[in-house]
């Protein structure tokens, strides 16, 4: 019955976030225009790394398409195991952009387990300085679970709709280097992190690293390699340019988090987990 109504529940807000998409990009075209992705694009890493006292390993691709001369598409996709489990994501942003001033979209995104259902979207944006992008999303985030999130959450138990809130600041002390920091509030619980990506002198090729902890003794410790495919350029051109930031990373660490014992890397039923 859950399994029903998640699907439900994705193909039709999926459906509202295109209706939506369609009057807010007609406002913003105005503003936003020409360039939203500079050419066919695309980026694929992999990362290695612990959340909360287990090992969590796996792969995330995106790829960004240009769409007329105002418009831009970018598919996710992300597979995770950790904890015990195989954590599997698509995702989607419609958006405009000038990579001057900065990015106002509609994204949607999902992730499915063995112990969660998850399903959320966006009204995401940039704004950019010479040396620093202000960016986030907001919207409705669907949770639905066979009962593991429990001890990380409670209120998982008898609701399924929360809000979700991402906030962050980029910083480019060089075009090549990349310092980070995101807030997130999402099953009413908040999270913080800090994020460091470095373009190396080898073509598309950068190595990142993210600290992140938060509410209920979550701790997070990945690295990582990303290949960019694509114009050689800046990383800082990279990311304001072509793609955006795959909606599904700043969703799984946390999706993670709540199939576990925050603080004892350990299950509902009290069995610690190894990844």
């Amino acid at each position: 019955m859950k399994n029903t109504t998640f699907t439900s529940c994705l193909a039709g807000l999926s459906s509202c976030a295109l209706l939506v998409s369609f009057g807010l990009f007609g406002i913003a075209t105005s503003t936003l225009s020409n360039d939203a992705v500079s050419a066919f694009n695309g980026k694929i890493e992999g990362t290695y790394g612990e959340v909360n006292d287990t090992y969590s390993r796996g792969i995330a691709g995106s790829l960004s398409i240009p769409v007329a001369e105002s418009w831009g598409i970018q598919f996710d996709s992300l597979y995770q195991h950790a904890a015990e489990d195989d954590y599997y994501g698509l995702g989607a942003h419609f958006f405009t952009r000038k990579s001057e001033t900065g990015l106002l979209g509609v994204v949607a995104g999902g992730i499915h387990s063995g112990t969660i259902g998850n399903f959320a979207v966006a009204i995401e944006g940039e704004y950019y300085l010479s040396w620093l992008t202000i960016g986030g999303f907001a919207g409705y985030d669907n949770v639905q679970s066979n009962g593991t999130m429990v001890t990380y959450s409670p209120k998982v138990t008898n609701r399924d709709d929360f809000a979700i809130v991402n906030l962050y600041l980029a910083a480019y002390p060089t075009e090549n280097l990349m310092l980070r920091f995101d807030y997130m509030n999402r099953i009413d619980k908040n999270f913080y992190d800090f994020q460091v990506e470095y373009q190396t002198p080898v073509p598309g090729l950068s190595a990142f690293g993210i600290v992140g902890f938060g509410d209920n003794d979550f701790f997070q410790i990945l690295g990582g390699v990303r290949y960019y495919i694509g114009k050689d350029k800046t990383l800082k051109a990279r990311h304001r340019q072509d793609d955006p930031t795959n909606i599904l990373n700043n969703m799984q660490g946390t999706n993670q988090a709540g199939g576990q014992d925050p603080g004892n890397g350990s299950s509902s039923t009290g069995e610690r987990i190894r990844g």
